[in-house]
């Protein structure tokens, strides 16, 4: 557990939220090792998540959240990719974070969830544990904002048998309680495309979700990011998961998601 939350002058609140890409389940060999920073912080809790046949029982029973120095987890395949770390990691290469301050990312994302099985969408278990999640940040300091809300979504639905205007609606509605309910209109929202090998082989569910995606991250402070050239686990390593990123597409995806950022708020990014 982190102790020095008394000293800080307030934090930069980034969000994660959707499912495992944005969780992070990307593994293998990078460029380059991400770096801990003391001034880069997760803000996690305990989910209890029951699978059987037919059925999946996802609540939050213990509500305590903890806030530490942020890190790529590290499993029985080794460190797992987060692209947040790398986006926070520019975020102050390029100075935007004020001395004193700290990023706080809020990790809200579950893999395996969506809308259709009502995981996400008003009043449902893993999207109200996300505000949750959001209120307990903003309360640990009166200067506290949201800069940035990062999602990767969209898989579950697509092979859940959700129609691509519920979808719309649905996605479009969380995006607009989020705005609307932390007063972040000016803070960029960005999410990027599937995994390209995972959904060139399933196009005919991916695309119309997909195609959604771009829609509704189209607008004013809202950016889209591709990720056609980007490998999968399967492609890195041959161990047959073509759904998630490796970990150094996810380096790469987390650089992408933060030039989208420059690119809404007409910033320049600095390597």
């Amino acid at each position: 557990m982190y102790e020095n939350t008394q000293n800080v002058k307030g934090y930069d609140i980034v969000i994660i939220a959707g499912q495992s890409n944005a969780q992070g389940f990307g593994h293998g060999p990078v460029y380059e090792d991400y770096k801990e920073n003391e001034d880069i912080l997760y803000l996690t809790g305990q989910v209890c998540d029951i699978m059987g046949e037919g059925y999946r029982d996802i609540s939050y029973p213990d509500k305590t959240l903890t806030i530490d120095i942020a890190r790529e987890r590290i499993t029985e395949n080794g460190k797992n990719g987060d692209l947040t770390l790398l986006f926070a990691e520019q975020y102050i290469k390029s100075g935007l974070l004020e001395k004193g301050r700290k990023i706080l990312i809020v990790r809200a994302a579950l893999g395996g969830t969506g809308f259709q099985q009502k995981q996400w969408g008003e009043g449902c278990v893993v999207e109200e544990r996300m505000h949750e999640m959001v209120e307990y940040a903003l309360t640990l300091h009166e200067s506290n904002r949201i800069v940035a809300f990062l999602w990767h979504q969209g898989e579950h639905d697509a092979f859940e048998g959700n129609t691509p205007e519920h979808y719309k609606e649905q996605l479009a509605k969380t995006m607009h309680t989020v705005r609307e309910r932390y007063h972040c209109e000016d803070a960029p929202f960005i999410a990027g495309d599937f995994c390209n090998e995972w959904k060139s082989k399933n196009l005919s569910q991916c695309s119309p979700i997909v195609k959604v995606i771009r829609e509704v991250f189209s607008g004013e402070k809202y950016g889209f990011v591709e990720t056609s050239d980007l490998l999968s686990n399967n492609q890195k390593l041959g161990n047959g998961d073509d759904i998630h990123f490796c970990r150094d597409a996810l380096h790469t995806l987390g650089k992408r998601y933060f030039e989208a950022y420059c690119n809404i708020l007409g910033l320049e990014m600095v390597e």
